[in-house]
């Protein structure tokens, strides 16, 4: 963390001149580097290697938008599986709309499907209900699904019936599952999905170890200051949050008490009410002032320094939350282990089309202690 200690005279003329970049890349152009697209679909494993994969993309949705889709359903193909020699994959359909299930029939059955005269889809494969909007592949028909689906660039869905229900792409499907199969070292064994061969399933590595991250709580405290100290803060802000009017109140200044002893500033870092942005600040007694430091999941990336999006402090639970984005993007979570933030969780969606947070891919979760 670069600290600002209490006496900041001459330093004040260099320090307003430093511009800062707070997010991955401007508003309105995000990109989620942990989240890889191949045509049609999206996939990202954590850093446990527990790898999802669904039938969305940023050049589907583009597409989408663009034209009229028809008159059948858009259901969500997901595929799942975890590190280690001995998890399944698994593959779920979600016919939900922005995150609600509706209520009607349900699809019984997955097919693929082709161009042809006539009858366009192949043999069914048994779809179990597991909650409402959300079934699953029948285990046994996972393998077969996968090989048929090789062929071709879409699969649909049928009613008990056999009524049509909804098509899928699958356009990148096979591309997103050898992207899983060489993260967790399956290439070559007889438990990989596509790139398969003759390793047996012991030589695929186990799921290494989540990081635990101690939380250190805290309980709100005056957002007032010694001289000094309010010195050092008008110094951050003036360099982090060029934007913002040093003159005017803050309606976003707060300030905790960390049971480790420091105090955690929240500043308001934004002149644009509908992109709030806010520098956050370590105050550690008889040491000054630091400006936090925020890791940010895998990619070697460097960490975020002091502002971040859409951001919020919860002290009961020692978390701090950021958003960029609420329909989509990513939202992040750090806590305060005493002597720096550690990131515990962090979701990511790059596509903009009403996949709720609870499924956006997961590319970082640690264990809080």
């Amino acid at each position: 963390m670069a600290r600002i200690g209490p006496e900041v005279g001459l330093a004040l003329g260099l320090l307003l001149a430093v511009p800062a970049a707070a997010e991955d890349s401007p508003p309105g152009d995000w990109t989620a580097p942990e989240v890889a697209e191949f045509a049609d679909w999206s996939v990202a494993c954590d850093n446990a290697r527990d790898c999802t994969a669904v039938s969305i993309s940023r050049e589907l949705v583009a597409r989408i938008s663009q034209g009229d889709q028809g008159d059948y359903a858009q259901p969500k193909l997901w595929v799942k599986r975890a590190a280690g020699p001995d998890a399944r994959l698994r593959v779920f359909l979600d016919t939900t709309v922005w995150g609600e299930s509706g209520g009607g029939e349900a699809p019984t059955t997955l097919h693929v499907y082709t161009d042809c005269d006539g009858d366009c889809t192949g043999r069914p494969y048994r779809l179990i209900a597991r909650e409402p909007g959300r079934l699953e592949l029948a285990p046994s028909d996972v393998a077969a699904f996968l090989a048929e689906s090789a062929a071709t660039p879409r699969a649909a869905t049928r009613f008990a019936d056999g009524r049509m229900h909804g098509i899928i792409t699958t356009a990148g499907m096979t591309a997103a599952l050898r992207f899983i199969d060489e993260s967790q070292g399956r290439r070559g064994t007889v438990t990989a999905a596509y790139a398969k061969g003759p390793k047996p399933a012991r030589t695929v590595p186990p799921a290494p170890p989540r990081e635990r991250v101690r939380v250190t709580r805290g309980e709100e405290a005056e957002p007032h200051a010694a001289p000094a100290i309010e010195a050092a803060l008008f110094v951050a802000r003036a360099k982090d949050c060029p934007d913002v009017d040093l003159d005017g109140p803050d309606p976003h200044r707060a300030r905790w008490k960390l049971a480790s002893g420091e105090y955690l500033w929240a500043l308001g870092c934004s002149g644009n009410p509908h992109a709030p942005r806010r520098l956050w600040l370590v105050e550690t007694p008889g040491k000054g002032i630091a400006t936090a430091s925020f890791p940010r999941p895998e990619q070697g990336r460097a960490a975020l320094q002091g502002v971040l999006p859409d951001s919020a402090f919860d002290p009961a639970s020692g978390m701090l939350t950021a958003y960029a984005g609420r329909m989509c993007g990513w939202r992040r979570r750090w806590a305060w282990t005493g002597a720096a933030f550690e990131l515990v969780d962090a979701v990511e969606m790059p596509s903009c089309i009403g996949i709720p947070l609870h499924q956006w891919l997961q590319t970082y979760r640690a264990v809080p202690d």
